[in-house]
This record gives C-alpha cells, sequence and structure tokens, in this order.
C-alpha cells in the first residue's frame, strides 16, 4: 500500500472523530427523526478538485440528509465523481449557469427526504410591456421536499458580494428583495403557492453580526438559531458569510444543534499551507439540525389549507 492512501486513511479517520466527538460533533442522521441540513460554498468546484480532495468533501456530504452547494462550475464532472463517492442513495438536483458563470445545486439522500415536486430558480415578477426587471445576479435555486411529517421548501443562495460602496448596496438590495418574495409567498393563499414552510441556506456574504446585510436578512423577515448570528463559517474564522435561515411557524422546531465542520484541522496537514483552503475550500460547511417527527407538523398544515 502506498504512502499516501495510509495517509488519506489516516486523515479520514481524524475527519471522523472531528465529527464525532467533541465541540463539533455532529447529530447521528434517525430516519423519520429528525432532519440534517448544510449549506456549503466549495471554491471554485469543478473537475480540477483531485480525488483526494473529492473523497474529504464526501465523507462530511454523507453526514446530512441534504447539503446545498454554492459556486459549482459549468463543468459538472467533479460533481459526478463526488455523487459517485456517496454511499446509500445521494440524488442531484442542479442549475444551469447563472451569474458568475455558476450552478447551484442540491445533493440529498433519497432514503431520508423525498422531492415532493416543486424545482426552480427564483425569478421576480416582470411587467409584460417592460420585459424589464430587478433580479439577483445569482437566481437562487429552491426545490421542495418531504421528511417524516414535514413538507418544505428549501432556497439556496449566493449573494453577490461587492466591494465599493455602490456594490455594497447591491448587496443588501439582494438579501432584502429576497427576504420580501419569500414573506410575500408565506402570506399567499394556500392555493397559490406549493408550500409556506422556508428553509434559506447559503452565502449570503454577511461579514457580522449586526451588520447591514445581517439586519437585511433578520429585521424583517427571517430567523435562525441565535448560535448562528455569530457563527463564523469563512476558512480563517473571521467572516459570518453562510447562514441557515428560516420563516417562523409553528411546523418548524429547530433541534438546537448547529456547527461548522473546521476540516482545516485534521485535513491536508501535509500541504503548505496546511489544512485545504486550496484543494477543498475557503468555506466551511455549515449545519443544523430540525426536529420533523411530531404529529403536530401535519395537522398544522391541515389546519391552514
Amino acid at each position: 500500500m502506498a504512502n499516501s492512501d495510509v495517509l488519506i486513511a489516516q486523515e479520514r479517520l481524524n475527519l471522523m472523530s472531528l465529527m464525532d466527538e467533541g465541540e463539533y460533533i455532529i447529530p447521528n442522521r434517525r430516519i423519520d427523526e429528525n432532519l440534517l441540513i448544510a449549506t456549503w460554498n466549495i471554491q471554485q468546484f469543478n473537475n480540477k478538485k483531485t480525488n483526494r480532495a473529492l473523497q474529504y468533501i464526501a465523507d462530511i456530504c454523507e453526514r446530512f440528509d441534504i447539503i446545498a452547494l454554492q459556486e459549482l462550475k459549468t463543468d459538472l464532472r467533479g460533481l459526478s465523481r463526488l455523487q459517485k463517492m456517496l454511499p446509500g442513495d445521494y440524488r442531484l438536483l442542479v442549475t444551469d449557469p447563472t451569474g458568475n458563470y455558476e450552478r447551484l445545486a442540491f445533493l440529498y439522500d433519497r432514503r431520508t427526504v423525498i422531492p415532493t415536486g416543486l424545482i426552480c430558480e427564483i425569478g421576480f415578477p416582470v411587467p409584460a410591456k417592460e420585459h424589464v426587471g430587478y433580479q439577483l445576479h445569482r437566481m437562487p435555486y429552491c426545490a421542495s421536499f418531504r421528511a417524516g411529517r414535514l413538507d418544505f421548501i428549501i432556497v439556496s443562495v449566493h449573494i453577490y458580494y461587492g466591494k465599493t460602496a455602490a456594490e455594497k448596496k447591491e448587496r443588501e438590495k439582494e438579501i432584502k428583495k429576497l427576504v420580501e418574495f419569500i414573506k410575500s409567498r408565506v402570506k399567499t393563499d394556500k392555493s397559490k403557492v406549493f408550500d409556506k414552510d422556508f428553509i434559506v441556506v447559503g452565502d449570503f456574504n454577511i461579514e457580522k453580526f449586526g451588520d447591514e446585510f445581517f439586519d437585511a436578512l433578520t429585521k424583517d423577515g427571517l430567523e435562525m438559531p441565535e448560535i448562528l448570528k455569530s457563527l463564523t463559517t469563512n476558512f480563517s474564522r473571521t467572516k459570518t458569510f453562510d447562514k441557515i435561515a428560516y420563516v417562523k411557524r409553528d411546523s418548524f422546531k429547530f433541534g438546537q444543534k448547529c456547527n461548522v465542520v473546521p476540516f482545516y484541522k485534521v485535513l491536508f496537514q501535509d500541504k503548505n499551507p496546511k489544512g485545504g483552503k486550496k484543494e477543498i475550500s475557503d468555506h466551511l460547511p455549515l449545519w443544523a439540525e430540525f426536529k420533523i417527527n411530531e404529529l403536530t407538523h401535519e395537522l398544522e398544515q391541515i389546519i391552514n389549507q
């Protein structure tokens, strides 16, 4: 056996320990009891990722029921290679390239979650005469699923970044427009909307708790677990870019557990610099647990009809 095989096996074992015990423990997946959702901006994800990097990514992804992936590039071969490395019955939903030639995708385990019909990019209504209207630079991707007794829609986003004052205003506007749209769908008559339970995940480019981007997401719109408000999600642990948020409804029950997977602590320790930023991503996977086994979820939806 080659030394590289031994090294990779040891790092995979260390990764398992990181996710199985201590500060960063991830709950076990339990069919019809809990739902583990992750979101991960995998930097420039294309077919150039090595098998070693993809194996580590797969080892992380298999801990979750649904993984929303951002910053996939046009070449889908790397994503296909990742899917083949996963155990069980993981399936893919993926967009065509949108802003910055990026795709969004949902990777989900069909043993624990089932698609229920809605798959689309979010485009805002445009007047017929003008054929012109506001849209997000990277159009959000959404799909409907059922897990246990809970039906829900998950929306994945990669919000525009920008560094100038004008570009930052656009970043804030994108978040506000998305929140306004989702809130309007929740208020829409049941017969005209697919579902009212929204989980919104992804890279919002929120730099810190309480900045204008955070306020745009939460002031009049979405909620999130308290720990997520200031949890740093970039590789250097200095920014709170990524979020998992939702519209508050009785049918949702957050499981009180969420965190990142700091893979840099155990992977690519033979590289300089260590940790895997170049090989894997400059973002860490972010996850949260939801409870889905309560009959109240199902009864609430019947009453709301």
